[in-house]
């Protein structure tokens, strides 16, 4: 065999292999970013989301202590955010919201609380359904590898 083929053959597989290797090198950095950039996408819309949720609770919640009449275009607010949560929430989640959403309700329904009472709710963990729900989402996203 020649050694000028040789040569040439060898010239020509190394530029195949340097070329072959600088496409996956940049293949595999362009999927890695697309990813980074989806899972960041997604975790701001789940805390931006689960954020508003937890508002609309607080602020139900504070009315229902206070005996004050049931605002429902705020119930309503819950419930439409309540349904953006089931679109695309973990099951855990889901009954989470549900639960809290429940809860506040019943507080509607029952008696006017005094600040004694509400003082003593704050020591009783049924009735921190909010911060259930925040946990719940936590371990989703943790879960999910976005937190």
């Amino acid at each position: 065999m020649d050694s000028s083929l040789v040569s040439t053959a060898a010239g020509l597989l190394g530029a195949i292999i340097g070329g072959l290797t600088s496409f996956m090198t940049s293949w595999v950095t362009q999927n890695v970013q697309a990813r980074n950039q989806r899972l960041a996408t997604e975790s701001a819309r789940r805390q931006d989301l689960y954020g508003a949720f937890m508002e609309e609770l607080a602020t139900l919640y504070a009315a229902a202590l206070r005996a004050e009449a049931m605002n429902y275009g705020d119930l309503v607010k819950v419930f439409a955010l309540n349904g953006r949560i089931t679109l695309m929430a973990s099951a855990p989640v889901i009954d989470a919201a549900e639960r809290a959403m429940k809860f506040v309700i019943d507080l509607y329904l029952g008696p006017p609380r005094s600040p004694q009472e509400m003082r003593k709710m704050m020591d009783q963990s049924s009735a921190d359904a909010i911060g259930d729900f925040a946990r719940a989402c936590r371990a989703e996203m943790q879960a999910m590898g976005l937190v």
